[in-house]
């Protein structure tokens, strides 16, 4: 009995009001703080953030590779024109010189090039004459010049050191003997590692006669030479003569102290935790063989490993885990790894992969998310403890008036009207009463739901049918909203057998359902418009009793939807693809590649937007770009991928063609329907459209979509620029000698806006008595983008800003010059003008109000890229008089400014150019034209300047073919505060003269 009511006990606390309230408030809060760990923790709030830290190093590695591998592709590696000039010497050599003679004609040149590239070293090793060793090894005359300071450019070649040479072109060259100098490179068959950036280069040119030299270059492995005590690395290229036979190696050195000052392993953390490594892939494998690494961590984490090996991660591609790390078990090394592109493709170097890659450990990378885990973990048990505890006493409050409520009800009589007594809690009161009226308001509430929903206006229906009975429930247009024959405007039932087949009908109607079928979408034609439709949602719950289904007309969302979708994907103007949803057709087309066949990508720039903007206004402006769309569409193939990228570009994707010939013919049509197309204007004439377009071609520029729009901007770019109006073609030559025009469009307002040039300033130096007549101020960019006065001028002419560099240089050189310390009053400032820019009224009248008492020292270069008007050049001239200065005809002897611009000119001087004076003391052909150039200025009192002497036999020439003034790296390089002139030099020059009378 005692055990019997314990359990009588237990089942009623079981299912006690407390019990059932407040387990369903403690099941909801686990529940609750479940679902937020699990949103926060797995949901991918945490996976984010280790995202955006795999992102963020994958973006400085980059940067830093793409920094890198320009300076190693496009400095460092870039060896013409010096290769030009000693292939030149080889050629031109008798073949009864020694090898001293060819190293010492080449050491100027290499001297130039050691000190144009910044490197820490140049080398020549000559193939011919190999002497042998009693041990076999053997040793190759050379020429070996370092200078372990390459940023830094001494007047002279005191700074340099002679690594390997003959010992007379120390004193020859005023370069001191490295303390290991050997007149001879030696190269040891124990250690054929050391000398493999002679050995592969060289194997090279005699396995592909056919491949271009520069194709042949070789990135070594980072080596010490025999007898060194530097580790470098080289670039080195076979140099052939005219009958294709290797007569030498050239090549740079960058030490690993140098190179590693250009990967600052502190970009990467900011507690310098960080790491670098530069690496070569052993295959086509994730493991590397380093070469160089920055970072005090990595000697800590890795030691003297030869081998790092990477897994991927599946987190993110970029990104990859070092694998057995025995200096540090169970911690996780993280690397991204950027690869470098030194080779062209089908070269044979191509394989060997370098690498750059920048690693953190787990704790520096990811330890901001493994830190928000733990908040959250504490988070969650205090909020827990917390929300039990007060749902605890929310609950004990709650439960026991309705205990009191319900022991009430329990001693009320049914004979007798229900009467509840008041406990004074709100709440509760209301309930009371709410009881007492209950059997009463049933009743009448359930006859009067379905009168209340139609009054609403709201559009629903609903079944319920039971497993035992054969009879469906229906509400009043159920079958209406469906669609179906049956047409009731009363709550009713139907066989069940009837229901079922008519429900069968709906399969056709289905647009979209759920997985398990609960929840179906369908279209209903309605009965006055064929044409149109409605949506409706049928969803259907089932019980172990009964299968319920309720219908919602949800067309309005539907149609909102599709406006939604429509405006998402679509151009509003034209109905063509947007950026956005052009974006994700292309990578939905470009996941099958077999499909695509052969394709191009076009893109199109709409010309005269902006004269019909201006000059008609812009709802004009949007019919032209309308009729631009209506053509696409008009003479394009249906399949075709047409986008409208941004206010005047264009997109087309032609893909699935079987031959470029046949796709030509394609793109033919297009081009000339867009050119026979028409649009009226509003004052009732009519215009041709006119578009200049670039083409790239899938798959032979490049096979992925990123590319193609990228080869097909620049294509388009070129057009624009040249046959502006037409459709050209990618050129891959084209694009890697110019593409720094479209990718610095905004570097050029940024230089002109921030003024971000200064000036340097190199000596004009008379031939009689070395003294200096003045200076020309020569640009220098600050940009890293652009890097020449040429670059700038170039940019600048493409986008029309070159009346903005001609006001910045006439001011900024003015001013520098007025800055400079001890000039004597009577040297003069060339200044490089552009000859078809002409200074505005306001600005002219800034400069001379500013640096008028300079005017009568200034002669004005002109110079131009491209032939100038001839009223421009006779204003240009004016102007030069006007404000008091002289005029200098610059490079003559190229492009534009030949014998007809000296007639037209009439300068007081006339500055050679480089074409010129190179080796005007070998070459007669260019010694006979200066000697005519001379006689003719003489006879008109024409001054005249040799300019880009960079050799002593140079100068030698031309002091004694009778040159006024002379100019050039021999003389003095280009500096902020130009240095007075070597004293030997001078000394030279007046010998020189002397000898000439």
């Amino acid at each position: 009995m005692k055990l019997k009511k314990t359990k009588e006990k237990t089942r009623k606390a079981f299912h006690s009001i407390m019990s059932r309230i407040l387990l369903p408030v403690v099941v909801a809060i686990l529940v609750q703080a479940g679902l937020f760990a699990v949103n926060i923790i797995w949901g991918g709030t945490i996976s984010k953030l280790n995202q955006n830290a795999f992102g963020i190093l994958d973006m400085q590695v980059a940067n830093r590779r793409n920094y890198l591998q320009n300076e190693m592709l496009e400095r460092w590696s870039n060896l013409n024109p010096v290769a030009e000039d000693i292939r030149n010497l080889i050629n031109s050599a008798p073949s009864a010189s020694s090898n001293d003679e060819l190293l010492t004609h080449s050491a100027p040149k290499l001297i130039s090039l050691l000190r144009r590239n910044l490197v820490t070293g140049v080398f020549l090793i000559l193939t011919d004459g190999e002497i042998y060793t009693e041990d076999g090894d053997f040793e190759k005359h050379a020429l070996y010049i370092r200078d372990m300071d390459p940023i830094t450019n001494s007047v002279n070649n005191s700074g340099l050191l002679l690594l390997h040479a003959p010992a007379r072109l120390s004193k020859q060259l005023a370069i001191p003997l490295d303390s290991r100098w050997q007149p001879r490179i030696h190269f040891s068959s124990d250690t054929p590692q050391n000398w493999e950036y002679y050995r592969k280069p060289l194997l090279a040119a005699k396995a592909y006669p056919d491949v271009q030299e520069v194709d042949l270059g070789y990135w070594s492995p980072v080596f010490r030479a025999e007898g060194d005590s530097i580790d470098t690395i080289t670039y080195s290229m076979p140099l052939r003569d005219q009958y294709g036979i290797v007569q030498a190696i050239i090549g740079v050195e960058i030490s690993i102290d140098y190179l590693s000052k250009q990967i600052p392993y502190q970009e990467l953390n900011a507690d310098k935790q960080g790491m670098y490594l530069v690496g070569i892939a052993n295959d086509s494998s994730l493991t590397f063989t380093p070469q160089l690494s920055t970072g005090p961590v990595y000697k800590h984490v890795f030691g003297q490993a030869k081998q790092i090996p990477f897994a991927s991660q599946e987190d993110y591609s970029n990104v990859f885990q070092v694998v057995d790390n025995a200096s540090l078990p169970g911690e996780k090394i993280y690397g991204c790894i950027q690869y470098f592109t030194l080779y062209n493709s089908n070269t044979p170097f191509e394989n060997e992969r370098w690498a750059l890659i920048g690693m953190l450990d787990d704790y520096q990378l990811l330890g901001f998310s493994q830190g928000i885990i733990w908040a959250i973990a504490a988070t969650l048990v205090i909020s827990l403890i917390i929300a039990f505890m007060a749902a605890w006493v929310a609950n004990a409050l709650l439960s026991r008036p309705i205990t009191k409520l319900l022991a009430q009800l329990q001693d009320s009589e049914l004979s007798h009207p229900l009467k509840l007594q008041k406990l004074q809690i709100f709440e509760i009161d209301e309930l009371s009463n709410a009881i007492e009226s209950l059997s009463v308001r049933v009743a009448r509430e359930a006859s009067r739901l379905s009168q209340i929903i139609d009054m609403a206006g709201v559009e629903i229906a609903a079944f319920e049918a039971k497993f035992d009975s054969d009879q469906v429930f229906y509400t009043s247009h159920f079958f209406k909203m469906l669609g179906l024959s049956k047409e009731s405007e009363q709550d009713g039932t139907v066989n069940r057998e009837e229901f079922d087949a008519l429900m069968e009908t709906l399969n056709d109607k289905v647009e979209d359902r759920s997985e398990d079928n609960s929840v179906r979408i369908l279209r209903i034609a309605r009965s006055s418009d064929t044409h149109t439709h409605r949506w409706v949602r049928l969803k259907i719950v089932s019980t172990d009793e009964y299968i319920t289904g309720v219908v919602t007309d949800i067309t309005h969302e539907v149609l909102k939807r599709q406006k939604v979708e429509k405006e998402r994907d679509y151009d509003l103007l034209t109905n063509l693809f947007n950026r956005r949803a052009f974006g994700v057709e292309l990578a939905k087309r470009f996941q099958n590649p077999e499909q695509l066949g052969i394709g191009a990508m076009v893109m199109l720039d709409l010309d005269n937007l902006k004269f019909i903007n201006d000059t008609y206004g812009h709802d004009c402006g949007d019919a032209y770009i309308r009729s631009m769309a209506e053509a696409l569409q008009c003479h394009t193939p249906k399949d075709t991928l047409i986008a409208r990228m941004s206010g005047d570009e264009f997109y087309v994707l032609f893909s699935g063609y079987s031959s470029k010939e046949e796709l030509e013919e394609v793109i033919l049509i297009l081009e000339n329907g867009i050119r026979r197309s028409m649009f009226m204007l509003p004052d009732h004439s009519s215009i041709n459209i006119r578009a200049s377009a670039g083409v790239a071609w899938y798959p032979e520029h490049a096979t992925s979509y990123e590319l193609l729009i990228k080869y097909a901007d620049f294509a388009m770019y070129q057009v624009k620029n040249t046959t502006k109006g037409s459709f050209g073609e990618f050129n891959i030559e084209h694009y890697h000698r110019d593409a720094y025009l479209l990718q610095n469009q905004e570097a050029i307002n940024r230089l002109i806006d921030e003024e971000l040039i200064t000036f340097h300033f190199q000596p004009i130096v008379d031939a009689k008595n070395g003294s200096v007549f003045g200076y020309e101020a020569l640009m220098r960019p600050l940009l890293q983008t652009l890097k020449s006065p040429k670059e700038v001028l170039t940019l600048a002419k493409s986008q029309s800003k070159l009346y903005g560099i001609e006001r910045l240089t006439w001011r900024k050189s003015l001013e520098q010059f007025e800055q400079l310390p001890n000039i004597p009053s009577q040297l003069r400032l060339f200044v490089n003008s552009i000859a078809n820019q002409l200074l505005n009224e306001k600005d002219s009248e800034q400069i001379q109000e500013q640096f008028s008492h300079l005017f009568s020292r200034v002669i004005v270069e002109i110079t131009e890229e491209e032939r100038s008007t001839e009223d421009l050049t006779l204003s240009k001239l004016k102007w030069a008089s006007d404000w008091g200065c002289q005029v200098a005809l610059d490079d003559f002897g190229t492009g534009y400014n030949s014998d007809s611009a000296l007639l037209a000119i009439d300068p007081n001087f006339v500055k050679l150019d480089i074409s010129i004076v190179r080796n005007v003391d070998t070459d007669l052909n260019r010694r006979k034209i200066l000697e005519n150039l001379l006689s003719y200025a003489d006879s008109r009192g024409i001054a005249v300047i040799a300019e880009g002497v960079e050799t002593s036999a140079e100068l030698h020439t031309l002091i004694g073919l009778g040159v006024d003034y002379v100019q050039g790296y021999y003389i003095a390089r280009p500096q902020l505060q130009p240095a007075p002139l070597p004293e030997h030099i001078v000394e030279e020059i007046k010998e020189t003269y002397a000898k000439t009378k």
